[in-house]
């Protein structure tokens, strides 16, 4: 339907609609928030999400509320993935809920409602007039006073710039042009990127915020800075700047938490190219940041071939590194054709990195493959034109330039199952099933044994490797995030 034809409908017609708009908005943002997936088989996205009853209550306050043609947006990052949120903001003791929205001038705004006399209200209006999406959103009790801080990074319309606001549900509403009760911003921060967490240890929350001067469509490049804040007496103050690696596009990721037993700190990646991006990790030492990957004389170590995201990998509350590497011996593929392998590395707190794990990453199908430690030093991989294979792993000697086909993974279509494994039977194919996940049928084939032309050695090293089938599915795990 074009604009017109909206425009000239009858108040019911538009009234249709309008609910049809919002309520369509809603669902599909409360399949998201419910874990909706869009790998997910047909069945499950036609599943619809359970609404709880007081969920269903505000939907109908937030249909009478919203200014006519809005519709309910998702920031592009937040911790739960949700347009309306459950929260006592004011300390009250009584959950409020803050509803993200696109008005009807299509600019991005958060409604808060109270609920009182059996009913939910409209109470406050958290808007930025210049803003067109809202990037990041955290609510969040920084000096741990009982009362929430609102934390909004608004990416800016036309050449309007990015800013951070800070909203306090200490401050006093107050109304604007239309007689709404709006939140002012306690403060107003230059921003691109920005998180939270307790890097000094004291219980409060820090923010750590990445800015830049300057443009990538000015002639200069611009300069980014990492500042972090202490809010406190209602404002933020700055605890500690450091000056960024430049030769960068954008720093799109900020970690804080624990990087070895004994020091916190920060770890940043920021992309570089259309596939590489750059890693670097700060410890938090005597009140300030200290540079601990890369190296001042080695910041080309920090650059990675393919996109990679630090975490816990292996669950002890300590964040590791991913270092990316080509898998070795198929140096002339090109960038596609090529696999990558991550070596999870962890600090040690002073001068060195310990391997923890490493794997084998597809994001097409959420695939994290623990490589087993007896492959460890004689294995590579490839692709492979078979009908749904994702990998083969190859028994590889590099010293006698030995290479042989150990194992293929497959993710198959669960409706194309029963054709896939009815054919491999006829072939006599051995295989053995793994799991289902997201749609998809994961399958693992084995092959039996080395070449018979290999010495006794090579058999034997490559009959250890095989061993592995047993238990192979221990070593896979699928994330649908």
């Amino acid at each position: 339907m074009d604009n017109a034809s909206y425009t000239k409908a009858k108040p019911r017609s538009r009234l249709l609609m309008r609910r049809s708009l919002l309520f369509s908005g809603i669902a599909l943002l409360l399949c998201l928030a419910t874990g909706c997936r869009y790998t997910a088989a047909p069945a499950d996205l036609l599943q619809k999400p359970a609404i709880a009853p007081e969920k269903q209550a505000i939907i109908l306050a937030i249909e009478k509320s919203l200014p006519a043609y809005s519709k309910l947006t998702l920031p592009l990052r937040e911790d739960h993935m949700e347009a309306i949120r459950l929260i006592d903001v004011d300390g009250e003791g009584t959950e409020e809920a803050v509803v993200s929205y696109y008005n009807e001038y299509s600019s991005p705004e958060l409604m808060v409602f109270k609920y009182a006399s059996g009913s939910w209200k409209p109470w406050v209006l958290v808007q930025q007039p210049l803003a067109r999406v809202i990037d990041w959103l955290k609510i969040e009790d920084l000096d741990k006073d009982g009362q929430m801080e609102i934390m909004i990074g608004w990416i800016g319309a036309f050449d309007s710039p990015n800013v951070l606001e800070i909203y306090s549900f200490n401050t006093k509403p107050e109304r604007n042009e239309n007689g709404q009760l709006t939140l002012k911003p306690v403060e107003t921060l230059p921003y691109s990127y920005g998180d939270t967490g307790d890097i000094n240890g004291d219980g409060r929350l820090e923010l750590a915020i990445i800015s830049e001067i300057g443009t990538n469509q000015e002639m200069a490049m611009p300069e980014f800075h990492l500042t972090l804040y202490n809010w406190r007496n209602g404002g933020a103050q700055e605890l500690y700047s450091e000056n960024l690696y430049n030769e960068v596009n954008n720093y799109d990721r900020l970690l804080i938490g624990r990087i070895s037993p004994d020091y916190s700190g920060i770890i940043l990646e920021a992309s570089t190219g259309a596939h590489s991006t750059y890693t670097t990790m700060y410890a938090w030492e005597r009140n300030k940041l200290k540079l601990v990957y890369p190296s001042r004389s080695g910041l080309l170590e920090g650059l990675n071939g393919t996109p990679t995201m630090s975490k816990d990998i292996n669950g002890d509350g300590i964040l590791e590194l991913p270092w990316a590497k080509e898998a070795p011996g198929y140096i002339d593929l090109s960038y596609a054709e090529s696999k990558w392998l991550n070596e999870w590395m962890q600090w040690d707190g002073k001068a060195d990195f310990v391997k923890i794990s490493e794997e084998f990453t597809d994001y097409r199908y959420g695939i994290q493959l623990r490589i087993p430690k007896s492959w460890m030093g004689r294995y590579t991989l490839h692709g492979t034109d078979e009908p749904y294979a994702v990998v083969t792993i190859d028994y590889w000697n590099e010293s006698l330039d030995l290479t042989s086909a150990l194992a293929t993974l497959y993710a198959v279509p669960q409706k194309k199952w029963d054709n896939v494994e009815s054919a491999w039977k006829l072939q006599g194919k051995p295989y053995r099933q793994l799991m289902t996940d997201s749609g998809n049928v994961f399958a693992v084939s084995f092959v039996k044994e080395a070449p018979l032309e290999w010495e006794a050695k090579e058999r034997q090293a490559f009959s250890e490797m095989a061993e592995v089938e047993a238990v192979f599915s221990s070593s896979l795990t699928i994330r649908n995030d």
